[in-house]
């Protein structure tokens, strides 16, 4: 079964969750999309160094053998969403799982949780362990502090 295994602009590590079980056949989508970089006002700077850091690790995972499906803000077909980029690559390539490495904001995890109806196929978003803990872990730290 091929897994589309998403990777954000800021989830660029070879150690992330959504691909260290990383099988021959799956495929990794890294998207330029305008709805993130638009979502809240960003210094340009600031997005063409992310959309360079992107195309430089996409180019890695390349170089390590994987399939990686880029995403360009000028590529014809971008949809322009996060959404829009999954859902085509996954029905591009037929995938049987997605796989994402939870996101940071509360804004993104709502969004890929519809992801399975919207899909139609599994979705697995993993914890993102490259923290010193993780989010329920700090949730019970913090409980009843200001």
């Amino acid at each position: 079964m091929t897994a589309l295994r998403l990777v954000l602009g800021d989830q660029l590590s070879l150690g992330l969750s959504a691909l260290r079980d990383h099988r021959p056949g799956d495929v990794v989508l890294m998207a330029e999309v305008m709805d993130e970089c638009s979502y809240v006002p960003h210094h340009a700077q600031k997005i063409v160094l992310v959309i360079a850091a992107m195309r430089h690790f996409a180019a890695e995972l390349r170089a390590l053998g994987m399939r990686v499906e880029y995403v360009r803000l000028d590529d014809k077909l971008n949809t322009h969403s996060l959404r829009g980029e999954v859902l085509r690559a996954a029905a591009a390539h037929q995938v049987g799982q997605i796989i994402a490495t939870a996101p940071g904001e509360y804004r993104l995890m709502r969004e890929m949780q519809d992801w399975p109806l919207a899909s139609g196929v599994g979705v697995d978003i993993r914890e993102d362990d490259r923290f010193l803990c993780t989010i329920q872990q700090f949730r019970d730290w913090a409980a009843g502090r200001k």
